[in-house]
């Protein structure tokens, strides 16, 4: 029998729902098409596993990071899939990959870097697999407990929406990055530049805020691929519509992204929207439930989608990064609905 071959490019979540239909009826009890899987753990609770990869010209490249970087930033891009899921880290698996002519004292540094980023969330490593390959990859496998693991799938309408962590400032960094020694379209200080290359560099995983947010907040997801595209994939996944405001978001945006984008000559909030990899925390939930460290960006509403609310008009939220199309998220204008 030949296989079917379609020309229709393959998105991320095509993938996700190709791959779901295929290992669908396994033993979790969260799946595939969340921030992480979930598995019953007698006598109770549930085991939170997730996997992310880190490829070497796709990920980072050589000239920017450390390999002590490139092995921290692996480790707590896993662990903020735990993170967004309120579970608590345990043990981590890491699959690493070199090429040839790699010495031992490269494979220390980024051990180092995966070392104390499992200290700092206390999910050392346990395990793992080393092979030879044509660059640097990273593999991470996270596993942590709760009891009842936050989904993406809960936000309801009359809900607020918080973000806990910065947005835009990661993607300020690589932004800076790939331009190199490029001239700036205006002076941009030491002390910016620097925040935002280690807000790339250097990424936290928001695991304090996520377990705070047990019992509070009604949906979660980790903004990894962008604010436009998670605040959709969390409207996606709940059945309603998520709407950001400006305002709101333009008010508590850091200093150093605020200075990269004029010296870009960029809109901050646009840059807000599109980068990401600072691994804050999107969450929805009700006004009396709001946790300390949460900043109010916007609301759910009845309906469906993710919308940028920007004075009188509603710009619609089209996707953000997508790993198989390497597409930034888009704005256009849409009717008030």
């Amino acid at each position: 029998m030949t296989e079917r071959r379609s020309s229709r490019v393959l998105t991320e979540r095509d993938a996700v729902r190709r791959l779901g239909r295929i290992f669908r009826g396994n033993a979790a009890l969260l799946g595939i098409g969340d921030d992480a899987a979930c598995v019953r753990l007698p006598p109770r609770g549930q085991l939170v596993l997730s996997v992310d990869a880190a490829f070497e010209h796709v990920h980072f490249e050589l000239d920017w990071l450390s390999l002590t970087d490139i092995g921290y930033r692996a480790h707590m891009a896993a662990l903020s899939d735990l993170a967004a899921m309120g579970a608590r880290p345990r043990w981590a698996l890491s699959a690493v990959s070199f090429p040839k002519g790699a010495t031992g004292d490269q494979l220390s540094a980024l051990g180092r870097g995966q070392a104390r980023a499992a200290r700092e969330a206390g999910a050392p490593v346990v395990g793992g697999n080393l092979a030879r390959g044509a660059g640097w990859s990273v593999t991470t496998t996270v596993i942590g407990t709760a009891r009842a693991p936050l989904t993406r799938s809960g936000a309801r309408a009359g809900d607020e929406l918080w973000l806990l962590g910065e947005v835009g400032l990661s993607g300020a960094g690589l932004s800076l990055f790939r331009r190199g020694g490029r001239p700036l379209r205006s002076s941009l200080s030491l002390s910016a530049e620097r925040a935002a290359k280690r807000a790339f560099r250097r990424p936290l995983a928001r695991i304090a805020d996520g377990l705070a947010l047990r019992g509070r907040a009604h949906a979660v997801i980790d903004v990894s691929d962008g604010l436009a595209g998670d605040a959709l994939h969390l409207a996606q996944a709940s059945g309603v519509r998520v709407v950001l405001e400006r305002p709101a978001l333009e008010a508590l945006l850091h200093p150093a992204l605020l200075a990269v984008a004029r010296a870009l000559g960029q809109d901050a909030v646009a840059l807000a929207l599109a980068g990401g990899e600072d691994y804050a925390l999107l969450a929805a939930g009700p006004p009396a439930r709001r946790p300390r460290a949460a900043r109010v960006v916007g609301r759910v509403e009845a309906g469906r989608g993710a919308v940028l609310l920007d004075g009188a008009r509603r710009l619609v939220l089209d996707g953000g990064f997508d790993h198989f199309v390497s597409d930034r998220s888009r704005l256009r204008r849409a009717r008030s609905r």
